[in-house]
């Protein structure tokens, strides 16, 4: 029995972390060490939160570290059974991020990072972590992207201020399209399997869902694997349940409760009114609430015409969604089940990145138009109904 319990961990360990074969050194290189250096630069009270996607409901994700700085140093150490990718950020006291979000992979040995200031920094890690993180924030287009990002968002940014709320999103979809650009090179180059899985895993997504599915299966019980493939069966199903909801298609009915605890059914808001645009949405959604006054604008001019709005709320707790109910002053039907993205509600319409609606023809319950957005929803009534 001892020389069978050896031969397994010969064999089976170095495939987790390819370093030596002896079982009492391999075990050691299981350890992991974050060091964060800088601390200075953040407000006082700001945290290092480390999170990862959580097997149970991979939309979610679970904190593995959450602490302070002292004397603007943050030093954690612990274990990992194998190496799978991780996502770092500073927050403040009131949980909101004060770095940049890093994408890196939990492995054996010591990370460091070093702020020279909330947004500037150097980051030395392991053989995974010099492949993701330096060869993005080393690139010179890519700090370029970053800077203008960076001074938009030291103005200010308000969901109410139309041109600054575009500049921040057009902003960083520049930041987002130069990080791309550079992973698509690294990954160009790799050829271990979990390199060039992690290298998906931190967001370069080529649209190759075999692929990715072939490199999971070639790593067994790894981490990253097994999320892998759980994030594929998911992806799957929501296109299969994304096709129920394309133009033509007859929209699914459903039942939740407003903010005075009234129950609500889609299909009888369909025998009153002409056209009936379903909007999934959440407090936290900056595009969602950016939304609401075009959709009010279009509620005022249609509204006695036969249009109504039926808004669901993705948000998980009540407080947050009657309080951004009440700051935008929603007129029109308000319902929410308050389960978020575990929501039925959610899972009916393939839980999708929001804001998302669906215009429909109350008396086929067809829908004739989906995510209209801005004056396109005036557009659309104005045709339909003037």
């Amino acid at each position: 029995m001892k020389t069978l319990k050896k031969i397994l961990i010969i064999i089976v360990l170095p495939l987790i972390f390819a370093y030596t074969t002896d079982s009492r050194k391999t075990n050691q290189t299981t350890n992991f060490e974050f060091v964060v250096k800088g601390g200075e630069h953040f407000p006082e009270g700001a945290e290092v939160v480390i999170t990862r996607r959580r097997l149970d409901s991979i939309r979610k994700l679970e904190t593995l570290v959450k602490k302070g700085f002292t004397n603007g140093v943050f030093s954690y150490k612990g274990n990992v059974e194998s190496i799978h990718a991780v996502h770092f950020t500073v927050r403040t006291v009131d949980g909101k991020p004060s770095s940049p979000v890093i994408l890196m992979a939990l492995e054996p040995g010591t990370t460091e990072i070093n702020f020279s200031s909330i947004n500037d920094y150097t980051f030395n890690g392991g053989k995974y972590n010099e492949i993701l993180v330096n060869p993005v924030i080393n690139d010179v287009e890519y700090q370029k992207a970053q800077k203008a990002f960076n001074d938009h968002k030291k103005k200010g940014i308000s969901i109410k201020d139309t041109a600054s709320f575009n500049g921040y999103y057009r902003l960083i979809n520049l930041v987002v399209k130069a990080r791309n650009k550079v992973l698509e090179k690294v990954y160009e180059q790799q050829t271990d399997p979990l390199t060039k899985l992690l290298l998906h895993s931190i967001g370069y997504n080529p649209g190759d869902m075999k692929t990715r599915e072939e490199l999971a299966n070639q790593l067994g019980n790894n981490r990253e694997a097994i999320l892998t493939k759980l994030l594929l069966e998911s992806a799957k199903k929501t296109y299969e349940v994304r096709a129920t909801l394309d133009i033509g298609k007859i929209i699914k009915d459903f039942e939740a409760n407003n903010l005075n605890g009234e129950n609500i059914r889609l299909s009888e808001v369909l025998k009153k009114n002409k056209y009936v645009m379903v909007e999934l949405w959440a407090s936290w959604c900056a595009p969602c609430r950016a939304e609401i006054p075009h959709m009010k604008k279009a509620y005022e001019a249609f509204h006695k015409k036969g249009f109504e709005i039926v808004s669901f709320s993705l948000d998980e707790k009540r407080k947050d969604w009657e309080k951004a109910s009440i700051e935008e002053d929603i007129p029109w039907i308000n319902i929410s089940d308050v389960k978020g993205y575990d929501s039925p509600v959610a899972k009916m319409f393939a839980q999708p990145a929001v804001p998302a609606n669906w215009l429909v023809e109350a008396k086929s319950g067809k829908i004739i138009a989906k995510h209209v957005r801005g004056k396109a929803l005036y557009n659309k009534l104005e045709e339909l109904l003037n």
